[in-house]
């Protein structure tokens, strides 16, 4: 029984000890996290899931962790930390991070399995975490206004200049390559068509504060049509709350073709309301932004040529296929948004 290679730990006997688990029945990589190694851990105290901390601070991982029993006790549907023989909810084991939480079982609902039903939950769900987040007692440190212009449309052009030109001096370029390729130079013609629509150097409208940071699909756990748990808090951030809808509605409600199912998204921000305030002009504004940031962006390439991590292969593929879509709806997306 073992890890996958490489292995991140040298077995599993210091992960019982540790734990206190007893003897470990079974232990299962899970393949489809993104970016991050998990596993189901089945022991004789129990079933877990453990994940391996990747590009994130310890001491971070531990305060996002100990938020996640306060913020049960907002409503929000957390999953937490199993704490250690040491009491710590983060471990060290063979030169790697690692935390482990009970196993809750539930699915990963996205594109034609939501409605508008439970579209109006998820958002919901969001504006919870938000206003919890947002509570002193919580004991977060006060927000700063957050910053930053959208890219440059030359900036867009040299990183995909970049990737084309690498391509380009391959001996034997695989069949990803050629895709690749092949969309690279559509996203130029359309960078060049609608560069004019970039947002402004100004800074985003609307209310801001903590936020999950990355809620999506992938870490919404839903069992009986609601959502059993929202799991991995290890992008805990400022932001624009604005921002933190639109990219869990746009990534939420895509269909296969690139398609957005805009009635969902508009049951969405109406949960959303029902938890917290937010008004259309922060939502139409944090749309824009998201459409360019997604237009300008080629970040899945970093990790397949850069760090020879092809986690993200597909994901570049559907984000085209949005994109394209998006790009052709733009004035009906920030309409459902305004909804």
């Amino acid at each position: 029984m073992a890890f996958p290679d490489p292995l991140p730990l040298a077995g599993l006997d210091a992960l019982s000890r540790a734990y206190g688990l007893g003897a470990i029945r079974s232990c299962r990589y899970l393949p489809d996290g993104l970016l991050n190694r998990n596993w189901r851990i089945d022991t004789a105290q129990g079933v877990f899931a453990l994940k391996e901390l990747v590009g994130l601070d310890p001491d971070v991982a531990r305060r996002n962790l100990a938020l996640l029993q306060d913020l049960s006790t907002f409503g929000v549907p957390v999953v937490e930390a199993v704490p250690a023989r040491s009491g710590e909810t983060v471990i060290a084991l063979g030169g790697h991070h690692y935390y482990l939480a009970p196993w809750i079982e539930g699915a990963h609902p996205r594109g034609e399995a939501m409605d508008a039903d439970a579209a109006f939950h998820m958002g919901s769900v969001i504006g919870r975490i938000h206003r919890a987040l947002g509570d002193p007692a919580i004991g977060l440190p006060a927000p700063q206004p957050p910053g930053g212009a959208p890219t440059t449309p030359d900036e867009a052009r040299e990183r995909i200049g970049d990737y084309l030109g690498r391509i380009g001096l391959l001996a034997a370029p695989s069949e990803f390559d050629t895709a690749c390729a092949k969309v690279l130079r559509a996203r130029l013609e359309l960078l060049a068509a609608h560069e004019h629509l970039r947002p402004a150097d100004t800074a985003p409208t609307g209310p801001f504060g903590w936020m999950h940071g990355d809620c999506q699909n992938w870490n919404l756990l839903w069992s009986g049509g609601r959502i059993a748990a929202v799991i991995d808090w290890d992008r805990l951030c400022v932001k624009p709350f604005g921002e933190e809808i639109v990219r869990a509605a746009m990534y939420q409600f895509v269909l296969a073709d690139g398609r957005v199912d805009l009635g969902n998204v508009a049951a969405l921000v109406a949960g959303y309301r029902s938890e917290a305030p937010i008004d259309a002009a922060a939502l139409v504004d944090a749309a824009r932004r998201r459409w360019w940031r997604l237009t300008s962006s080629v970040w899945h390439l970093k990790y397949h040529y850069h760090l020879g991590d092809h986690s993200s292969d597909h994901l570049f593929f559907s984000d085209e296929r949005l994109v394209r879509w998006w790009t052709a709806h733009l004035d009906e997306v920030e309409a459902a948004f305004a909804a």
